[in-house]
């Protein structure tokens, strides 16, 4: 008995020293509660959830957080939402937990619509980060006035009510200095002229699937560089492929230094739109490999991310699916052609039983290679949850695979701390180094529910921090590519906010060193092809890095 006892104790030890994350949410002061607004008739607005940001919206140096909100269903154009988005300014660490400070009112938001997304980027080059709503109904814009507090809400979208945006991604497009808004836009869903209802299995109602509905077409805002933005989504060719999409992430995947988009669609082909130039784009998902699975068959994608996950120097695609489908993970040739690997990678079997949402590609051990992360949440109703009468029977734990630097990855889930396996129905995931400890923490967010705060804890491996600034527009250069290099190995990542499912990121980048104490390199391959390269950077700390005057 005396041995079984000890080595239970051995076992939890072991465990708990593998564990990398706790929740902080009470802790760190954030009580927001998402509000869905659901009444029992199974609306489908109500089970899409929304996103988090973390920025500097205050940039004194630590990332700030944006939480969106929903509401009240039926969204009334007659009377305001009592339901807003929050933002909590990042204060200080203490004992090991970040404390965070509502300011929502301090800094003069007042953003009350049906939220879905949001995405973040400096607009208007004043040095101070901007965000983007998307929502059910009009879009707007909260402009950083530089002091603490934003402008009054500006709709990009004019005509209320029949639009369903749900993520964005913010990047320059067009190379003149100035950051484009492309946003994934659903289906048509009129809640005044709602008549469609879908059933679970037992005949109860449940939520309809998106192709029970009209698909929208995505949209395209190139910046006018005067706080205004023109819609060239007809230009662009987007009007021309209307899909339920959710998820958006963007790249240069065939390495012509122009960004491409990559559109997750919830149950068709997926979309890849090649940028041609002057604003003009062509959609590319099936000759390039990444419209479906290696089946040949659609599926239900909801979050993307795009990273180097095998350091071979091009981006690699992975996206979250409904359950019974697994997760997907693309591998790219080096040219803007793909392959799914999923399989291959270990990635199938540990993903069949979930819907996921919010994913990244991120180094949460700090050993050099990237991991995965995926925000889970089913769409349709959970039989075992059904019978207990739970009122929202949609909820799953998330999960998490390392890394393990061979071509393949292994489900790590089990291996955290309790917290990390709370049952919820899931959603948006925004990450970000909220503590300045070199380690990437996550926020998850979750439909109806109370956000989640997950702080890595990992043993401290060497890293390294960078900003990258281009002077010349006064902001950090989204889409360049950083390379650090040690010895002969090299490691890649991309300046990029947008990713995982209706969120937003840490514009820093962190390269996890592990135990290697080599003289480290870094190269920057600028948004315009400069090349630059830095030297003898001390490890563990942050460094920003401008581009040099031409």
């Amino acid at each position: 008995m005396k041995i079984k006892r000890l080595f239970t104790l051995s076992l939890m030890v072991a465990l708990s020293s593998q564990a990398q994350f706790a929740d902080k949410t009470k802790q760190s002061g954030i009580d927001f509660v998402h509000h869905n607004g659901m009444t029992g008739q199974f609306h489908m607005i109500e089970v899409i959830g929304s996103g988090a940001a973390f920025f500097d919206y205050d940039n004194d140096g630590d990332m700030d957080l944006y939480l969106v909100q929903s509401g009240d269903l039926p969204v009334s154009k007659s009377s305001e939402n009592k339901y807003f988005d929050r933002l909590y300014r990042n204060d200080t660490v203490k004992k090991d937990t970040p404390v965070f400070v509502d300011v929502t009112k301090k800094a003069n938001i007042n953003a009350r619509a049906y939220g879905m997304g949001v995405a973040t980027g400096d607009l208007n080059n004043d040095g101070n980060v901007d965000i983007f709503l998307a929502n059910y109904g009009p879009n707007q814009i909260l402009m950083n006035s530089g002091d603490g507090t934003f402008k009054k809400p500006m709709n990009v979208v004019k005509e209320a009510g029949n639009n369903w945006s749900v993520s964005a991604s913010i990047v320059d497009q067009n190379s003149d200095g100035y950051l484009d808004i492309y946003v994934a836009n659903y289906v048509e869903y009129p809640l005044n002229k709602f008549i469609k209802r879908c059933k679970a299995y037992d005949g109860s109602l449940d939520y309809c699937s998106p192709q029970a509905f009209q698909y929208q077409s995505d949209e395209f805002y190139n910046n006018n560089k005067n706080g205004t933005f023109t819609n060239i989504s007809s230009k662009a060719g987007l009007t021309s492929a209307n899909a339920p999409g959710l998820g958006v992430v963007s790249a240069d995947f065939n390495n012509d230094l122009r960004p491409n988009f990559y559109v997750a669609n919830d149950g068709v082909e997926n979309h890849f739109w090649i940028n041609k130039g002057n604003d003009e784009y062509v959609e590319f998902a099936l000759a390039s490999g990444v419209a479906v699975n290696m089946n040949g068959e659609p599926e239900a994608s909801m979050g993307v991310d795009a990273a180097d996950f095998d350091n071979d120097g091009d981006i690699d695609l992975f996206m979250t699916h409904l359950n019974r489908q697994t997760n997907t993970l693309y591998v790219n040739n080096g040219k803007g052609w793909f392959s799914d690997l999923t399989v291959r990678m270990k990635l199938g079997s540990s993903s069949f039983s979930y819907t996921g949402f919010g994913t990244l590609w991120f180094d949460y051990d700090n050993d050099g290679l990237l991991d995965l992360f995926s925000a889970n949440g089913a769409i349709a109703k959970m039989e075992e949850q059904m019978r207990n009468k739970d009122p929202f029977p949609f909820k799953q734990s998330n999960q998490i695979w390392k890394n393990l630097g061979k071509g393949q990855y292994k489900e790590t889930t089990k291996e955290q701390d309790v917290s990390f396996h709370t049952k919820a129905v899931s959603r948006g995931a925004a990450f970000a180094d909220i503590d300045n400890d070199g380690d990437l923490d996550v926020i998850v967010t979750n439909n109806n529910g109370i956000p989640q705060l997950l702080i890595n804890q990992m043993a401290k491996s060497s890293w390294i921090g960078l900003r990258i600034i281009n002077p010349e527009n006064n902001r950090t250069e989204a889409g360049a590519l950083v390379t650090l290099i040690q010895h002969d190995k090299k490691y890649y990542k991309k300046i990029k906010t947008d990713g995982s499912f209706e969120s937003s990121h840490d514009d820093r980048v962190i390269f996890g060193l592990g135990n290697n104490k080599s003289e480290i390199k870094i190269k920057i391959q600028w948004v315009d092809g400069t090349i630059t390269q830095h030297n003898k950077l001390a490890v563990n700390k942050y460094h920003t890095i401008r581009k040099p005057k031409k």
